[in-house]
């Protein structure tokens, strides 16, 4: 029996593949009648080093339940005589007939049994992220924690046990915890969307519509985790006019991941029920949307009119402005370019994107994409400029060229269109309000418009924008040779912009 139960915990190495664009890895599986058998598994990902770490995280995790499973089986037991009438050890509640009872021998090592109770506590920290084979050793394990208690003494294992706050199978929490602990475990849990700047948006989310309640991070969860408190937080989301409906699921979402998260840390005394009194809210209806708008010509010459100083004083913001309108691409992927993604491949200056580093964060595989830079752009002096800047600064090839990308902090920074460019759109009249469809990724319909306009097909315009295609075709014959994506891209030219260009290639030459 136990054999079976191991099968999958105790699987051979983890090997990584990539199939439709979804990473996925295989298990080797233990031999049946000498076949080879395999478990294929999706890491939910298109990310490499998020799938290389993932699979880092479970191979370090096998290797933990090898040694669970070594130090289990390699306990050392004794028979004793237990009088009628006295509570067994081993059943709670259980009284004995006078039979014997298995008792941890003194020839056990003390580090391996506290090994032992400490690997079982840390896995049982896991146990969402375990197979069925894996949680039927914790459980095994979790049989003898009363033998192994009795083995270690009070004091060792209150000393471990200070290191972890979960529960193991058969045993009742009584430990309590405040908002902000329970808020702290949910931004550690491991999703594919956790990045840094998805745990500082969750976290103020939450924070916010708790101190609406009158709640703080250092009020007892139990403040928190109960149907009065829900309601009245749910429905003030609700009745706000202010924000749409996807905003609002949002935020009821993430209040009800900490109330998950409250109960996966203590079911005994947060109850699961609570998270039924969570409301279901419809997504924001199409026509209620603030779709993205491309500016129109009078808006970019307004923008790109050489009598503002903006431009002049701010040349980064320029020339990031340049990267979207000729390139289509995303704010992330326009401010987040290193010295190193601009260089010349057979003859051609090139601009890639990556998703190499911790803040380039693309969109999709797609976003992924190595792009010709336009002709009217090198007659700007782009690469000059570039060139010069690094220069100037004794830039290594992996620092990021647009320096604001980051905060002081080292993190994205997603504030980039509106404390920088924003701002100046608004004094100028382009922009008349936050979400009036005029923003950084109206460049890029700008783009696919003109393309479009040119004549140019779908397979190219997905290559330079970074789109997936829409149809089978348009994604099997995407991926087309550099000196062809050129000749398609410099089909357009933005003809009414020239002018102001003329003026901007003598005013940025001498930055």
């Amino acid at each position: 029996m136990t054999e079976k139960c191991m099968a999958n915990c105790m699987a051979k190495p983890i090997h990584l593949h990539l199939r439709n664009k979804i990473f996925y890895y295989r298990v080797e599986l233990p031999r049946v009648n000498n076949k080879r058998r395999y478990k294929i598994i999706s890491l939910h990902t298109q990310n490499y080093y998020e799938a290389q770490e993932k699979i880092r995280q479970m191979e370090e995790l096998q290797e933990k339940f090898a040694r669970l499973q070594k130090l289990y089986f390699n306990l050392i037991y004794i028979r004793v005589s237990i009088p009628s009438g006295i509570p067994s050890g081993n059943n709670f509640g259980v009284i004995s007939t006078g039979i014997s009872e298995k008792k941890l021998s003194d020839e056990n090592k003390v580090e391996d049994v506290k090994e032992l109770y400490t690997l079982i506590l840390s896995l049982s920290k896991q146990v969402e992220a375990l197979t069925e084979g894996q949680q039927a050793l914790i459980e095994k394990v979790s049989d003898i924690v009363p033998n192994i208690k009795e083995f270690l003494g009070p004091t060792i294992v209150s000393l471990i046990q200070s290191q972890f706050s979960c529960k193991l199978p058969n045993e009742t929490d009584t430990t309590t915890y405040t908002i902000g602990k329970v808020l702290d475990f949910l931004l550690l849990r491991k999703q594919a969307t956790n990045t840094e700047n998805y745990q500082n948006r969750k976290k103020q989310a939450i924070v916010k519509a708790l101190e609406e309640a009158g709640l703080s991070l250092n009020d007892d969860y139990i403040k928190f985790h109960n149907v009065n408190t829900v309601e009245k937080i749910t429905k003030s989301i609700i009745i706000d006019k202010t924000i749409k409906n996807d905003n609002k699921k949002m935020k009821v979402r993430y209040l009800k991941e900490l109330a998950a998260c409250g109960n996966n840390l203590n079911p005994d005394l947060y109850s699961t029920n609570i998270i039924n009194v969570f409301p279901q809210i419809e997504n924001t209806k199409k026509a209620d949307k603030s779709p993205h708008q491309p500016y129109t010509k009078e808006q970019l010459l307004e923008i790109f009119n050489p009598k503002y100083d903006f431009f002049k004083n701010n040349p980064d913001a320029f020339w990031t402005c340049m990267i979207a309108l000729f390139t289509g691409a995303r704010m992330n992927a326009a401010i987040t370019l290193q010295y190193k993604d601009i260089f010349t491949k057979d003859g051609i200056a090139c601009i890639q994107f990556l998703s190499d580093h911790s803040i380039k964060q693309l969109k999709n595989e797609a976003s992924e994409r190595l792009v010709p830079i336009h002709k009217q752009l090198l007659e700007l002096g782009f690469v000059d400029y570039i060139k010069r800047k690094q220069t100037k600064l004794k830039a290594k090839d992996t620092d990021f060229i647009i320096t604001k990308c980051q905060t002081k902090s080292g993190q994205y920074n997603n504030k980039y269109f509106t404390r920088e460019l924003s701002p100046f759109f608004t004094d100028i009249r382009v922009k008349t309000e936050a979400n009036d469809g005029y923003d950084f990724h109206s460049f890029r319909k700008n783009i696919s418009i003109a393309m479009q306009d040119a004549g140019i097909i779908n397979t190219y315009i997905n290559d330079v924008i970074g789109w997936e295609g829409k149809s089978t075709m348009e994604q099997s014959y995407s991926n087309h040779r550099l000196e062809e994506i050129k000749a398609q891209l410099n089909k357009f030219e933005y003809d009414f912009l020239k002018p102001h260009f003329a003026k901007w290639k003598t005013i940025m030459a001498k930055k």
